[in-house]
């Protein structure tokens, strides 16, 4: 083999390497929407087709101190630089985004959406629907916001 063809089949080496690791970030932008609707009824079987989720709690802090879901980290809605955390939240993991009723989680969806976070599920129903259907509720620590 002469140098010639060994730095041609370097670099379709390299390059089909370098494609390999883009493709699948690509992947997981192009087969998922970015930003999903699904009800909070269906969390458990969410956690087991995704990987690694962050599951965000996004109400007040006393409706944090009246329970949450085991596993949840916390930003409050109300929080004046909530923004400066969403930011901070690693793009390579799904966000699971729930709160009392709908509404907070689907402002906080669209900002982290703005911010450009690729996979982004709004867990429609909230607490009230997970408490009108007797499931459990935790009142440990929030799980610590990961970041980037």
């Amino acid at each position: 083999m002469n140098r010639t063809q060994f730095l041609i089949i370097s670099v379709a080496i390299v390059a089909t390497l370098g494609s390999c690791q883009s493709s699948d970030k690509a992947t997981v932008a192009l087969d998922q929407p970015q930003v999903q609707e699904i009800s909070i009824l269906k969390l458990d079987s969410l956690n087991g087709t995704l990987v690694d989720p962050i599951l965000l709690d996004v109400r007040s802090d006393y409706e944090w101190d009246q329970g949450h879901l085991q596993g949840a980290s916390f930003i409050s809605y109300d929080w004046d630089d909530r923004v400066n955390w969403l930011k901070n939240l690693p793009s390579t993991r799904p966000i699971l985004v729930y709160c009392e009723a709908g509404g907070r989680s689907g402002v906080i969806t669209e900002e982290l959406r703005v911010i450009g976070h690729p996979y982004i599920i709004d867990l429609v129903g909230g607490m009230e629907q997970w408490n009108e259907n007797q499931l459990p509720v935790s009142f440990e620590d929030p799980v610590p916001l990961p970041s980037e």
